[in-house]
């Protein structure tokens, strides 16, 4: 220690400081810390609120007795419609509401409602716990009362200042009107779906009631759980959910004693449906269907959960295109092919514009009195093979760089222990990816998802839209454990036709409410895949439409690329109903153009209900395909054809080699295929070489036989060699022949005339063809007289005549027949009969009858060579 203290001295005393004592240090105790900045976090927050409260609205009577409708404004900002109809209400005095009712809903909104002054400081608290603990806004607290102030006068979007305005008011509103009166206001302004507004138009739209004392307790119960979540508890579209909502309800209920259990046991047990107007609930809103997509997109906005589209008197501009919904509308219910059709029978469509992703038109079942978005965007089915562009060929593509003539296999594939075949049972063999997807084969494109590989696969879909979270073999043929949606199946396409960009679909641009404020939906386009992969995937898709599966959807002249789709019902299921192979359970038809995305649905609920077995036949598994023809030929696409990137280049390859092309191939066997640059091959296919040529061909005339004899030798062709043989006389050309042998003869060979041969041999193999070669040879005989003026050849050569039979012009009688030019065909220099005698110039005599004979076969032959083109036909050569 006295070391220590030395030290310390002489430290001091180095520092000058060794006179002076040490100075004690003072500290602000801890907790006079944490007071201080409590109280000062308190009087700011007091400051806050305070502030807060003095900028709420006023309570205004007018906005407490009528809610203020919300305007629907297309994409080029022409209102369509307004999301609330005060004429259709059917308004409840608190009197003209039974304690059942009102019971109902206290029980499941504000149990505690005839207690508090407006604000339930127990029930805040626990919302703020889940709060805590699941986020802000994961939980609301607020009573009865709030939801008035709210539903009236404030907005639905959750924050902090809106709470503290909501809980002032609604303090305000319980010191200015009764409990009565606050219930009765809330009652008549909430929103139980298909366009009932109101606890009195809920009565009579889903049970047909005049009177609320006419509801049973089921009934009641049901209505009282519709405001959470009209389109989730809709009782037509989702009776399931709607039951479990109502049973809540109930439960609720005898908790609090407003009920026994015996009457929440009975009430529970009675079906959903029981009272219920199913399929009369009359929508009053054009364009149902799509103004239904637009409240469920505008609640999935963050912050928007809670905003009532049918009291906040908004204005939402979204992304209709007017003409196309009427379209997808007038389709759906006046299509010839529809009209007979069983009513059960639905159909759903979207349109996403190409480039942005907005949803342009929302079509959703046959039925007019049933307008909802649900089959365009709630009712997940398997997709068939539209799934595999997305699945299999395009994340090969994109993590392969394979290109369109890639080959692969196409027979039957074994997975733990199920066979997979095509669709007909028809096998290739070996196919390329383009010829695959074309035709649309099963196992090619179970081969591509397996060697692509499962996560590589699901990554791609979900960039896409298509929210999966695992993928078993059978995914990648569309056989999906839940399914998707027209609407996902319209957005993933459009990225094809984007170049690879993908923009999750809506139909908001943006939102404006009574206060001025402007909110917009978060969707950022997204590269969900190479340049190079969109358009490969297009091109093919294009031949699908041209020439494979979907030729019934295309609409000539337009630039359209597109994917069928279909589902079996499973063999067990058929063999118990008696339900024939071919029939399908759902038949879908998806495509785009450079300005719209589409995708078709169309099949049954359920395959047995009431009515008995249900599936598409033959013929109406083809209605997606018509429908889709029609809407798409009747909107207006820019048809600007899809542009191809300098990523991608074309190759001539020689087919089933995947080689290319060489100057030999002939042009049935050439293909052009699409690869990644960079990737395309090198090597050039050796299958059409230039084959050998003909040689030693010769043409001999044999004067004994009158006949020409034609050979040649070839020494090429490992296989079986034929030989094409033309042939013209003096240039008047007869029928070409094949023969298989290196010879042949032409018998009757005409005197005076030059035969031309042609020969070309063809290796039967392979196609390949040599250069042709050619020879000629001209037959003897008599010459023809001599120009006039020229000195005749007495005599010389008299065998040796071109034109036998013919005299000297001129030559007197008795004169030597050696004198004459042309002496008949003379032996020896004999003369013919007849020859030199009276008549200069004329033909020697024939043989009594023989010139006529001579005269009638030259026209004949002269007949023949009119009809031949001047040649008559040789002989068969291969005799």
């Amino acid at each position: 220690m006295s070391n220590e203290y030395r030290s310390r001295q002489e430290r001091r005393q180095a520092s000058g400081g060794g006179n002076n004592p040490p100075k004690k240090k003072k500290r602000f105790p801890l907790f006079k810390a944490i007071i201080s900045f409590l109280i000062i976090m308190f009087l700011i927050g007091t400051a806050t609120v305070g502030v807060i409260m003095a900028k709420s609205p006023k309570l205004d009577p007018e906005k407490l007795k009528t809610p203020l409708s919300s305007q629907i404004y297309d994409k080029d900002g022409k209102k369509v419609s307004s999301l609330f109809s005060e004429e259709n209400r059917v308004k409840a005095g608190i009197a003209d509401i039974p304690p059942n009712v009102r019971d109902a809903f206290v029980s499941v909104e504000d149990v505690r409602f005839y207690k508090h002054p407006g604000v339930d400081v127990r029930r805040i608290f626990g919302a703020a716990l889940a709060n805590l603990t699941g986020g802000f806004g994961s939980e609301g607290g607020s009573t009865i009362t709030q939801q008035v102030v709210k539903n009236t006068i404030l907005t639905n979007q959750k924050s902090l200042t809106r709470k503290i305005q909501e809980a002032y008011l609604a303090i305000k509103l319980e010191q200015k009107y009764s409990k009565e009166q606050i219930l009765e206001m809330y009652l008549n302004k909430i929103y139980f779906g298909h366009g009932a507004y109101g606890i009195g138009t809920a009565a009579k739209t889903y049970f047909d009631a005049d009177k609320l004392d006419q509801l049973k307790l089921h009934q009641v119960a049901l209505l009282a759980g519709l405001p959470k979540a009209p389109s989730n508890y809709d009782p037509l579209t989702h009776p399931k959910e709607a039951e479990q909502r109502r049973n809540v309800v109930l439960g609720q209920m005898q908790k609090y004693g407003f009920i026994t259990k015996a009457e929440a046991d009975k009430a529970k047990a009675t079906p959903v449906t029981d009272g219920l107007r199913k399929g009369k609930l009359q929508e009053t809103r054009v364009h149902e269907a799509y103004l239904q997509q637009v409240i469920k997109d505008l609640h999935k906005i963050k912050g928007m959960e809670d905003v009532d589209v049918f009291a906040d008197g908004l204005k939402i501009y979204t992304n209709m295109d007017t003409k196309a919904q009427e379209t997808t509308e007038d389709v759906l219910q006046n299509a010839s092919f529809l009209r007979n059709e069983n009513k059960k029978l639905q159909s759903g469509i979207a349109i996403v514009d190409t480039k942005t992703g907005g949803i342009r038109a929302i079509g959703s079942g046959r039925d007019e009195n049933l307008m909802s978005a649900y089959y365009a965007s709630g009712n997940p089915r398997q997709p068939g093979s539209t799934i595999k562009p997305i699945l299999d060929y395009g994340p090969a593509i994109d993590s392969m760089k394979w290109d369109t003539g890639h080959i692969l296999k196409d027979t039957p594939i074994t997975i733990n222990g199920a066979t997979i075949n095509n669709f007909n049972n028809e096998q290739f063999g070996e196919v390329t990816m383009r010829k695959a997807l074309e035709k649309s084969e099963n196992t090619p494109a179970v081969r591509t998802f397996l060697e692509v590989g499962e996560s590589k696969a699901v990554d791609f879909a979900n960039k896409l839209g298509i929210k999966i979270d695992s993928a078993p073999p059978a995914y990648a043929i569309g056989g999906f454990q839940k399914g998707i949606t027209p609407l996902n199946l319209a957005g993933a396409y459009a990225a094809f036709g984007n170049e690879g960009v993908y923009t999750e679909p809506t139909t908001i641009r943006k939102i404006e409410f009574p206060n001025g404020q402007v909110v917009k939906p978060e969707t950022k386009p997204v590269a969900a895949m190479k340049d190079y992969t969109a358009y490969m995937i297009t091109d093919m898709l294009k031949g699908v439409m041209r020439s494979g599966t979907g030729i019934m959807a295309n609409v000539p002249g337009l630039n359209i690329a597109g994917k069928t789709g279909t589902t079996n019902l499973p063999k067990e299921i058929r063999d118990q109903y008696g339900i024939p192979k071919s029939a399908t359970n759902d038949a879908w038809m998806a495509g785009y153009t450079s300005s719209y995305s589409a995708a078709v649905w169309t099949g049954y609920n359920k395959y047995k209900d009431e009515d008995g077995v249900h599936y598409l036949d033959t013929n109406q598994k083809n209605y997606s395909k018509l429908i889709f023809k029609e809407v798409m030929s009747r909107l207006n696409h820019s048809n600007t054809d899809f542009q191809k990137p300098n990523s991608v280049v074309d190759v001539t390859l020689e087919k089933g080699t995947h080689k290319k092309a060489s100057e030999f191939t002939p042009d049935d066997q050439k293909t052009t295929e699409l690869f990644v640059r960079g990737t395309e091959p090198s090597e050039v296919s050796n299958k059409y070489e230039k084959p050998a040529s003909i040689e030693g061909l010769t043409a001999k005339y044999d004067d004994k036989s009158k006949s020409i004899d034609v050979k040649w030798t070839y020494k090429g062709g490992k296989g079986k060699t034929v030989y094409k043989v033309a042939a013209n006389v003096d240039g008047a050309a007869a029928a070409e022949q094949t023969i298989s042998d290196k010879k042949f003869t032409v018998p009757n060979a005409e005197p005076g005339k030059t035969y031309t041969f042609q020969v070309t041999a063809v290796e039967t193999d392979t196609g390949k063809e040599s250069d042709p070669a050619q020879t000629s040879v001209t037959v003897p005989g008599e010459q023809q007289p001599p120009a006039e003026g020229q000195t005749p050849d007495h005599g010389n050569n008299p065998g040796q005549g071109n034109n036998p039979g013919q005299g000297q012009e001129g030559s007197k009688p008795g004169t030597n027949p050696g004198d004459n030019t042309n002496p008949g065909q003379g032996n020896n220099g004999q003369p013919d009969q007849g020859g030199g005698q009276q008549g200069g110039g004329t033909e020697p005599q024939n043989p009594p009858g023989q010139g006529q004979q001579d005269q009638q076969q030259r026209k004949q032959e002269k007949k023949q060579q009119q009809e031949q083109g001047g040649f008559p036909s040789l002989p068969d050569l291969n005799q």
